[in-house]
C-alpha cells in the first residue's frame, strides 16, 4: 500500500486509518509508520502525517461507537450465546466498561483486532460517550506518535539495524503481543466478581424500573 500512499498522499491515509477505525481489518498502523519514514525523506510533513492519523482514528472510533450503541446489544441478543456471551456475562462487562473502560480504551488502539473492534465495544457496552471519546483522543494521539513519529525519528536507524536479516521474528514479536494483550482484556472483562450476581444492565434496569 506504500505505493497508493505516495501516489493518494493524505487523503489515502485518512481512508484506510478511518476504515480500520471503524471496524475493517486494514493496515493502519503500517501505514502511518510508511507515511513517517515518507515525511522523514520530506515526502510528507510528518505533522500533518500525525493529525491525519489523529483525526481519522477518531471519527472511525467514534463511528464504530455509534454503530455498536445502536445495534451492538441487538447483535449480542441475537448471537451472544453461540460464543458465551449470555444476559449474565454480558451485564458483567457492560458494569466493568462502566468502571473500568477507559484502561481498554487507552490500550486498545496499540492491540490488532482490539484496535478494530474498539469503538462498537464501547458503544455496545454504552461506555460514557464524554469519557470514551476524551480517553479515545488521548489513546489516537499516542498511537499516531509512536508509529508515525517513531518512524519518523527511528525508522531509518531500525532499516539500517535489521538490514540483511530475516523480518519473520519481528512478525512473530508482533503476533505475541497482540495475543498477550487479547488474553490480558479477555480476563478483564470476563474475570469473575466478588458479587455473588452482577448488576442489571441499563437495559434491564429500565425493564424494571418501567413494569
Amino acid at each position: 500500500m506504500t505505493e497508493y500512499l505516495a501516489h493518494y498522499g493524505y487523503a489515502f491515509l485518512f481512508i484506510v486509518v478511518l476504515f480500520e477505525s471503524t471496524g475493517l481489518p486494514l493496515p493502519g498502523e503500517s501505514l502511518v509508520a510508511a507515511a513517517g519514514l515518507l515525511a522523514y525523506d520530506d515526502n510528507f510533513n510528518i505533522f500533518a502525517v500525525l493529525f491525519v492519523a489523529w483525526a481519522a482514528s477518531i471519527i472511525g472510533d467514534n463511528t464504530g461507537y455509534f454503530i455498536g450503541r445502536r445495534y451492538g446489544r441487538r447483535i449480542v441478543v441475537k448471537w451472544g450465546e453461540h460464543f458465551g456471551l449470555g444476559e449474565k456475562r454480558f451485564a458483567m462487562v457492560e458494569e466493568r466498561f462502566q468502571n473500568y473502560g477507559f484502561v481498554v480504551v487507552l490500550i486498545a488502539r496499540f492491540v490488532i483486532i482490539l484496535r478494530q473492534l474498539n469503538g462498537f465495544v464501547a458503544g455496545t457496552m454504552h461506555m460514557n460517550w464524554p469519557v470514551f471519546f476524551l480517553y479515545n483522543a488521548i489513546s489516537a494521539a499516542l498511537w499516531a506518535g509512536a508509529y508515525g513519529g517513531g518512524a519518523y525519528l527511528f525508522g531509518t536507524a531500525f532499516q539500517h539495524v535489521f538490514k540483511g536479516y530475516p523480518t519473520w521474528p519481528l512478525y512473530v514479536a508482533a503476533a505475541i503481543i497482540c495475543l498477550i494483550g487479547c488474553i490480558g482484556t479477555y480476563k478483564f472483562l470476563f474475570a469473575k466478581s466478588d458479587d455473588p450476581e452482577p448488576r442489571p444492565s441499563r437495559a434491564e434496569a429500565a425493564d424494571q424500573s418501567g413494569s
